[in-house]
């Protein structure tokens, strides 16, 4: 007779034996923690589906007043109320899309150009992408907002998280060197300076590198004084 084949046998019949104990003890536990996870894994299915959905519709909806929308901007006439009821709707339906983000960002500066940087700001602050270079125009356009409100510290501090932000190296250098126009106008030319010259070391080659050359020239002829680049 083979003991280890019985012995083996009977440690498995043990085993399996307090497995069965053990789910029949914790039954209810065990099927509640089954439906949980079923129900979690079903739900996030159903939130990306739902999402997937609610994307192409914001994106269709969206795509329908874009020709409005640029005319509104070429013409300036940003008091479209039409126009601004439709984009409206996209944003309460669907304002958490990547479409209905994009829209909330085309009001905000539709409103920015009518004048009404309040309602613009709290628009462009509740922006929030996941493309990189439409975030940092939200921030860019929420410092354009505190530059009418004449808040030049938060816009320059805006303008330098928007330049963070972008992903777009262009981008990065204009919003960098409106950051430094903003010290200007808060009369802290030293940190306008700091700016600048990151400007100009990163960017060397840029039309932004030439615009930063000529506000230190401006600088240093209004007698600020200018480190050797």
């Amino acid at each position: 007779m083979n003991t280890t084949q019985n012995k083996n046998a009977f440690d498995d019949s043990t085993l399996a034996d307090g497995w069965l104990e053990i789910v029949m003890l914790h039954k209810n536990k065990i099927i509640i923690l089954v439906s949980v996870i079923l129900l979690a894994a079903g739900g996030s299915f159903y939130w990306l589906q739902k999402s997937r959905v609610d994307e192409q519709q914001a994106s269709a909806a969206l795509s329908k007043l874009i020709p409005a929308i640029e005319v509104a901007s070429e013409t300036g006439d940003t008091d479209n109320a039409k126009l601004v009821s439709n984009m409206q709707t996209i944003i309460k339906r669907w304002g958490y899309t990547p479409s209905g983000n994009k829209t909330r960002l085309y009001l905000a500066t539709l409103w920015y150009n009518n004048g009404k940087t309040s309602e613009a700001l709290a628009l462009y602050e509740k922006v929030k992408s996941d493309n990189k270079d439409l975030q940092a125009a939200a921030i860019a356009g929420a410092a354009a907002c505190h530059v009418q409100d004449k808040q030049f510290t938060k816009a320059a501090t805006a303008y330098a998280k928007a330049s963070e932000t972008a992903e777009n190296e262009a981008l990065k250098a204009m919003y960098l060197n409106k950051a430094a126009d903003s010290y200007v106008l808060d009369e802290q030319p030293a940190e306008a300076v700091k700016q600048l010259e990151k400007v100009i070391k990163s960017w060397p080659e840029t039309s932004s590198a030439v615009v930063a050359n000529r506000t230190l020239w401006r600088l240093e002829g209004a007698g600020v004084p200018i480190p050797q680049l």
